[in-house]
């Protein structure tokens, strides 16, 4: 147990700091909020990116800036489901190339068409579809209950990034963008 004088004097020295000067204690510093990195250990496979998983938790906490633990871990909850289901998307899109490289035709939308009718009703297909809808519902519900955890306590959303009176501004496409691919 720390003394009564201890406690007070880290209290006074945590007043005065200005937080890190150092690029190397800025670095360092941005690293806090991952913490201990264990949930990067559990989803992140081998072969996928650890930078990539860190860059979405980051992106996530700048953007939903968790005022505590619990909050933490919902957050934890949305980016872990997030990271689920771009692999899940991955093995869905890597199953229909393979599947369209078994195709004969020679129009690239009749080999995704045949290809498609062929893995449809398939348990792979199926499974993954169960899969993707489950992660979002993760990710949603874990969403919801951060919001509504923040509605009960009072605490205010944090504005978009870029937001002018609560207005994000969505970027025009380009003349031709948009519009379908007849090249898939």
């Amino acid at each position: 147990m720390s003394s009564l004088r201890r406690i007070l004097a880290s209290r006074e020295n945590g007043r005065r700091s200005r937080g890190p000067v150092t690029a190397a204690g800025k670095e360092s510093s941005s690293q806090n909020a991952l913490r201990h990195g264990l949930l990067a250990r559990c989803v992140v496979l081998e072969s996928e990116s650890g930078e990539g998983f860190a860059a979405l938790l980051q992106q996530h906490l700048d953007r939903l800036q968790p005022a505590d633990g619990v909050e933490l871990g919902m957050i934890e909850e949305m980016v872990a489901a997030a990271w689920r289901l771009r692999r899940a998307w991955a093995v869905e899109a890597r199953t229909l190339d393979n599947e369209m490289a078994a195709q004969t035709a020679d129009d690239p939308l009749d080999r995704l068409t045949a290809s498609f009718a062929g893995l449809a009703g398939s348990q792979p297909l199926e499974l993954l579809q169960r899969y993707e809808t489950r992660l979002h519902r993760c990710y949603q519900r874990a969403l919801y209950n951060l919001m509504l955890l923040r509605a009960v306590a009072g605490v205010e959303k944090p504005e978009p990034v870029g937001a002018a009176d609560g207005v994000v501004e969505v970027a025009a496409l380009p003349a031709g963008e948009g519009e379908q691919n007849p090249h898939i």
